[in-house]
């Protein structure tokens, strides 16, 4: 019978953790949380708890105030029934946090994680072991016996009978572990929650990003980086000032100036800098009136997006990034502009970080960013008070972006979610990315489901770090490049038999909600620059996401309206979710804005070749179409094509069907799409 229950979670989430115990138990029973108490408030407090005749069953406590208060846990009958929220925390048993833990005398224990696999299979063994110790063998027998054959197995070099002997042992191992683990995928949550687009945005680096990325990469230090053994803090430096660049280039010039040592590359770069940047006497940066933002492809995007969606929406968004210095550009773009915004990162006390969340939350409030450091609140944090959300900047550890981007798509949302996330076009964000794909490739070993092989690697060898330096400035995305995807040729573009026009509506959800037939017959004119999404695919199996060459083709109409120049490819993977009201590309919160609202889709339909107002040209266009051998029928279109061919850039093109009977059959173009990605518990 389980008496006394503590759970473990990080700081930030005590508070979160009591608020839905009595939400959900509404007072059954009697809980203690310590969250920002003072020592002796938290001694009184974990005595009153260990007392023997205690009414108190439930202690919520902090990993850190947890591992600093241990030994007031080593008798037996402390605890009955261990709860460790966010376990991924506990990957490498060696932490003193990790060792604290496991010394408590409980037989129960409960590990929960959204991100139980995240670099690679020792720390997913660490996890194991804390909850059934000795399940799996000692940390040696585990590397010999599992991890070694199915890392080898997985190597595109390896042989068949190494394929053979990784497949047997990882079966061997996933059957094993689940029978402890209980698994819920994002599936379960799609039938509570509204529908989810992510897409990845693929950005062109600006003429000064690419002569100091190439300045950086030819340079002796980074030449004799690759070709000496080098001290892995020294690497680290060096990527991330590369990371930095691909932000914008005024985090560079804030390295050299701080002579860090990733800025060694840089040389004299500071001279590359435009002289309007910097005033006159300190030589201090100004930003020149405005004109930094068009100095990073990724950032001039983000700016012309946020206009968009703050004069033609009431959405809210959630700028995410690794840097503080990247959060710092967000907040000086949103001063410039007015933009009101809430910032929450390191230096943010856990009290008032609640609170921050609670206000962005209010829609009563007239709140519209909220920047957010990754490492500070990817875990945990409630911000559906927003429903579309940047990762600016890739992770290496791929568990870090899935927590940072799963802050909006959460219960309480009744908004349409969009995720973005924004690579750097060519350069080391899209190498970070795909390998990002790989350790996802490790988590399908658990579930021994077949992982994609097309993107592998789990370590930096001589031949990955030549790699990780090179640019790559010819390529519309190398992810898509490596993909070697058989839908599309090599610029990128679609190549299509009649089986796919079957799918060539499904990402045009959005134009069917905004807009009406016209609007569909668009997508299959620009069809040659898109490919459409097939089936449910996972997050990592991008090859079977919607390609976008062109970004007028995506299914998200304030992407549309600010690509510009520099986006240069998108992949979208589009997540049902619970039905919602049909809605408009806007969603207004006053009359006024509604009618700034209506106006602004005239324009965009005007202005997009997609979408042809009015309804005699609608009317024109029907009799166009069926001139051409097409069939309407309650705004749906039947198209006539059967053989495989490159579809032209205009309906033109498109052969014509006869009138008998014995013609080409016709094809419908259908509409409806979901996903599911993997979450564990």
């Amino acid at each position: 019978m389980v008496k006394r229950t503590v759970i473990v979670t990080p700081t930030s989430l005590v508070s979160n953790w009591e608020s839905e115990i009595i939400k959900w138990l509404k007072g059954k029973v009697q809980l203690l949380a310590l969250c920002e108490s003072t020592r002796a408030d938290v001694l009184s407090g974990i005595e009153s708890f260990l007392k023997p005749l205690s009414r108190l069953q439930v202690l919520i406590i902090s990993y850190e105030t947890f591992r600093m208060h241990s030994s007031k846990f080593e008798k037996p009958g402390s605890c009955d029934l261990l709860i460790c929220d966010e376990a991924h925390r506990l990957k490498n048993d060696q932490t003193l946090t990790n060792k604290a833990l496991a010394a408590l005398p409980c037989k129960r224990r409960i590990l929960l994680s959204g991100t139980p696999m995240q670099n690679d299979l020792e720390e997913f063994f660490s996890m194991v072991n804390f909850t059934n110790p000795g399940v799996l063998g000692d940390a040696t027998y585990f590397r010999r016996y599992y991890e070694a054959p199915i890392i080898c197995g997985r190597e595109p070099t390896s042989s068949a009978e190494e394929n053979n002997l990784g497949s047997e042992r990882s079966a061997e191992l996933s059957a094993k572990v689940n029978q402890f683990i209980l698994r819920r995928t994002n599936a379960l949550l799609s039938n509570h929650l509204p529908p989810k687009m992510v897409e990845v945005v693929c950005c062109k680096l600006t003429s000064l990003q690419i002569t100091l990325y190439n300045h950086f990469i030819h340079s002796k230090n980074v030449k004799r980086l690759i070709s000496e053994e080098t001290k892995q803090s020294k690497i680290l430096a060096y990527i991330t000032a590369l990371k930095k660049l691909c932000n914008h280039p005024k985090l560079i010039y804030d390295t050299i100036k701080s002579n860090n040592s990733g800025g060694s590359g840089f040389g004299d770069c500071l001279r590359l800098f435009p002289p309007e940047l910097f005033s006159g006497r300190s030589g201090s940066w100004t930003g020149g009136g405005g004109m930094w933002v068009e100095l990073s492809g990724k950032m001039h995007v983000l700016a012309r997006l946020l206009g968009q969606l703050r004069q033609k929406t009431d959405d809210r968004i959630v700028l995410v990034s690794n840097y503080t210095q990247t959060l710092d550009l967000f907040a000086q773009l949103c001063r410039e502009r007015r933009y009101p915004y809430i910032r929450l990162d390191g230096a943010t006390s856990i009290n008032k970080r609640q609170k921050l969340v609670n206000q962005f939350n209010d829609l009563s409030r007239d709140e519209f960013v909220f920047l957010l450091s990754s490492k500070a609140g990817g875990c945990g944090l409630n911000l559906v008070g927003g429903n579309r959300l940047i990762l600016f900047d890739p992770d290496w550890n791929p568990a870090n972006d899935k927590q940072a981007a799963a802050r909006v798509w959460r219960d309480g949302q009744k908004k349409r979610v969009y995720i973005y996330r924004f690579l750097s076009t060519g350069t080391i964000e899209e190498k970070v990315y795909q390998r990002q794909m790989s350790k996802e490739g490790l988590q399908k070993v658990i579930q021994h489901e077949q992982a994609d092989n097309k993107m592998q690697g789990s370590s930096l060898s001589t031949e990955d770090l030549r790699d990780l330096f090179t640019f790559h400035d010819q390529v519309r995305s190398e992810i898509h490049e490596n993909l070697k995807c058989n839908r599309c040729n090599k610029d990128g573009y679609v190549v299509l038999d009649g089986n796919d026009l079957d799918s060539a509506a499904t990402e045009q959800k959005d134009y069917i909600d905004i807009g009406g037939f016209w609007e569909i017959s668009g997508c299959v004119e620009k069809m040659n620059s898109s490919n459409q999404q097939i089936g449910r695919p996972s997050e990592e199996d991008l090859g079977s996401w919607g390609h976008h060459s062109d970004p007028s083709t995506v299914p998200d109409t304030i992407l549309q309206c600010s690509a510009g120049d520099e986006v240069s490819f998108v992949f979208t993977n589009q997540v049902d979710g619970k039905l919602v009201p049909v809605e408009s590309m806007a969603r207004p919160a006053t009359h006024q804005k509604n009618e700034m609202t209506v106006s602004a889709e005239k324009e965009v339909r005007k202005n997009n070749s997609c979408n042809v107002p009015g309804t005699e040209k609608r009317s024109q266009l029907g009799k166009n179409l069926k001139m051409m051998g097409f069939n309407l029928n309650n705004s749906s279109l039947k198209c006539p094509i059967k053989s495989r061919r490159m579809l032209p850039n205009s309906l033109q093109g498109l052969k014509k069907t006869s009138g008998s009977s014995d013609g080409p059959q016709t094809k419908r173009l259908h509409v409806g799409n979901d996903v599911s990605d993997d979450d564990f518990v």
